[in-house]
């Protein structure tokens, strides 16, 4: 249910200054599949902790958009282009519309991040960051001979024996 009304709900807005001190207004698309481990991929590296009870959120979220404001600003515009090619083209030059505006401040980026994350529902955007992370270590710490069949013994009877990684090869 979460996650079709995620898909049928209408973007959320905001507006920034330009450079040239014009109003731009921007639409935080929703987060499907693509975009959620895009963000989500950038939100590993900032090391973000929003599950953590002693944890001041919205201090975390100050401090990150203060020392980070170029990878907060790359959620932001992930975040605001609609497709994946707009992504590929158009997101180096977002993220510097948003770097250059004197109206995005750490504050302003802090609220729009929060915005980002909760509109996901943070519980399951936390879970699927801690997934992602236990995944990529599972995988890396994962033995090449345990994901390819072994080669089998030959026990001098009938039987043949395989090793236990081994899929269907030496079953009677």
């Amino acid at each position: 249910m979460r996650a079709l009304s995620m898909l049928v709900e209408k973007p959320q807005s905001f507006e920034i200054e330009d450079k040239d001190g014009k109003m731009q207004t921007y639409h935080l698309y929703p987060l499907q599949l693509g975009r959620l481990a895009l963000i989500t991929e950038r939100l590993i590296h900032l090391d973000l902790i929003l599950d953590d009870p002693d944890t001041d959120v919205v201090k975390a979220m100050w401090e990150i958009c203060s020392s980070e404001p170029k990878r907060v600003a790359e959620i932001i515009a992930i975040a605001t282009l609609r497709t994946r090619e707009d992504i590929e083209i158009h997101l180096e030059e977002r993220v510097q519309e948003f770097l250059w505006s004197p109206t995005m401040t750490p504050q302003a980026l802090a609220n729009i991040l929060y915005t980002i994350i909760f509109q996901s529902y943070h519980e399951d955007f936390m879970k699927a960051i801690r997934l992602v992370k236990i995944l990529s270590v599972k995988i890396s710490q994962e033995d090449r001979e345990s994901l390819i069949a072994t080669a089998v013994t030959p026990s001098g009877d009938k039987k043949m024996q395989s090793s236990p990684n081994t899929i269907g090869v030496g079953k009677n």
